[in-house]
């Protein structure tokens, strides 16, 4: 930790005043409620389409002998884990039934997920690898069962769900942009689009799905992240703990729940799809340095020295390193 004679500035809620936990609070909500404005107003203008209208299904059904069997199971275990949404969502909305904005965030993130189980099975059925029986099966199995938050640490607090979706949708992105390699590769296509795909907006048969879904995945990611990133702003010490007990445990949600469990994880092992590398070096390693650290040494330096940190300095006189070191201003900018 080390002093310096000005400080940062640009924070637009900095309040006049000590900073007491209830000023930390109204400042965090005030960011996460232009943060949700301005994530809305983006997915109304470019992230809207629907899995009925929208995607190639003819060309799905037309490729769909080219798929492998792993590629089959994933994507079925994809199905089974966004099936679970009904759950996600009525947790997340008992916890913010009195926090508007998360709540509003909760019901239009539910919304756009909503699309995605649609998609693989739509994927599934039109590809000719699964009948609409065997989908309605499977659908039917996956309702045996609830999902409960209690199975992943952190989720029993409005903090501990940001930083645990931040890091599940962009690991879930991850494995849809791989699964979209693969199918691309099994339907004997580059990796990148061709001309043609690019000049009509689509790219061919079920690679289409993984690439509209990977896209809602990556702006969940970002809303997650600047959730993150404003309570690290206000409550340094609170979410480099969160973070780090969160990371230190984190699993996918209802991986123990899928129906096709055993063949996922074996199709997923076969294919490397995720390992504790990957989870590590497209994970973990790039929301540090989107939080300004350089890896995962200077966060764990952060977390210590957050715990130092003197009682009542709000951002306008802390900031941090990518070393993980915090500098404190002697006097606010």
């Amino acid at each position: 930790m080390t002093h310096d004679n000005t400080a940062f500035s640009g924070h637009p809620h900095i309040v006049d005043g000590p900073w007491t936990r209830e000023a930390r609070q109204k400042a965090v909500d005030e960011e996460i409620l232009e943060a949700f404005i301005e994530y809305f107003g983006r997915a109304m203008k470019f992230r809207r389409w629907s899995p009925w209208h929208d995607l190639p299904l003819e060309e799905m059904k037309e490729y769909g002998d080219r798929l492998s069997e792993d590629t089959i199971n994933i994507v079925e275990g994809f199905l089974g884990v966004e099936e679970y949404i009904g759950d996600y969502v009525l947790a997340g909305l008992e916890m913010f039934r009195n926090n508007r904005t998360r709540r509003n965030f909760q019901l239009q993130w539910g919304a756009e997920e909503m699309k995605h189980g649609i998609g693989w099975e739509l994927f599934l059925i039109h590809s000719g690898v699964r009948t609409p029986e065997q989908v309605h099966d499977y659908l039917k199995k996956v309702t045996d069962h609830r999902w409960d938050p209690k199975n992943h640490k952190g989720l029993d607090t409005p903090l501990g769900v940001a930083v645990y979706a931040m890091a599940q949708e962009r690991a879930t992105y991850y494995n849809y942009e791989n699964v979209r390699l693969r199918i691309r590769e099994e339907y004997g296509l580059s990796a990148k689009p061709t001309a043609e795909e690019k000049a009509r907006g689509k790219e061919v048969g079920a690679a289409e799905i993984c690439r509209v879904i990977g896209v809602d995945e990556v702006a969940h990611h970002a809303m997650f992240l600047k959730m993150v990133q404003i309570h690290l702003k206000y409550f340094p010490e609170e979410t480099l703990d969160m973070i780090h007990e969160v990371f230190g445990n984190f699993m996918m949600p209802a991986l123990r729940l899928i129906p096709n469990r055993k063949a996922f994880i074996r199709s997923i092992i076969r294919t490397k799809l995720q390992t504790a590398d990957t989870q590590r070096d497209v994970v973990e390693n790039p929301i540090f340095r989107a939080l300004g650290l350089a890896d995962d040494k200077a966060f764990n330096v952060a977390m210590q020295e957050a715990k130092l940190l003197p009682e009542g300095l709000g951002p306008e006189h802390v900031t941090l390193g990518k070393n993980g070191k915090f500098v404190i201003a002697a006097s606010p900018a």
